[in-house]
């Protein structure tokens, strides 16, 4: 008898924790199924509302086009650092190079290990002058994600353009951008000084980019500026 109600407690036990657990699948796949509905509200509004739309599909070779555009480069104080570490080993290296050995391997050492400080001072110096490029790994640090793989979805409305892409909807009035830049196969929308969106020409889905080059110049004004090629 003691057995068979033990038995009967462990298995209402086990059906309410199954209860319990289908109660939270069910509130969570609600939630999914509320949100994408929300979601699709949203970009059936802003397809209604836009004059253009622009679905780009992102890559590193268009981020680093980015970098070397706006001449991205790195930080001042490291600039600074890394000339004044490469100027140091460029002198240690030259001093004792000049200085030599009396003996055959002394030399052979000295020269080895002299050369070498040297190239890597003028390697800090080239480093410090050159464009940066894309860094995964950074990326994953800031954003938590491979921003390279990102499908950047742009609507263009009479007010203000809006971005969305898997991190979000991010939207700003046109006299709130820093700049727009017209490259030769790109628009480069600053949000900051350098920090912003990347709208390939090719990719309009919605309205002509021959029209869109007179539509954000208008609403732009002097934030806007071509570079790379001349268009009337």
């Amino acid at each position: 008898m003691e057995k068979s109600k033990i038995k009967t407690r462990k298995s209402k036990t086990s059906r309410t924790k199954e209860n319990t657990k289908n109660n939270k699948v069910k509130k969570v796949e609600g939630s999914n199924v509320k949100a994408k509905l929300e979601d699709e509200r949203l970009i059936k509004a802003l397809e209604k509302e836009s004059e253009y739309i622009n679905s780009t599909k992102m890559n590193e070779k268009m981020i680093n086009e980015f970098y070397k555009f706006h001449k991205r480069k790195i930080k001042r104080g490291d600039f600074y650092s890394l000339l004044l570490c490469g100027l140091v080993l460029i002198i240690i290296g030259i001093n004792f190079l000049l200085e030599g050995e009396d003996y055959f391997f002394g030399l052979i050492i000295n020269i080895i290990i002299n050369v070498f400080l040297i190239a890597l001072g003028i390697y800090l110096w080239v480093y410090a002058f050159k464009y940066q490029k894309y860094d995964k790994k950074e990326s994953k640090k800031i954003y938590d994600d491979d921003i390279s793989t990102y499908v950047n979805n742009y609507y263009f409305n009479d007010e203000r353009v809006v971005v969305k892409n898997k991190m979000g909807t991010t939207e700003r009035p046109y006299d709130c951008l820093e700049a727009v830049y017209e490259a030769k196969e790109c628009y480069y929308i600053l949000l900051k000084k350098n920090s912003g969106y990347i709208v390939k020409k090719d990719s309009f889905v919605k309205g002509e980019e021959k029209d869109f080059h007179k539509f954000i110049k208008e609403k732009t004004g002097k934030s806007y500026k071509k570079r790379c090629h001349r268009r009337k």
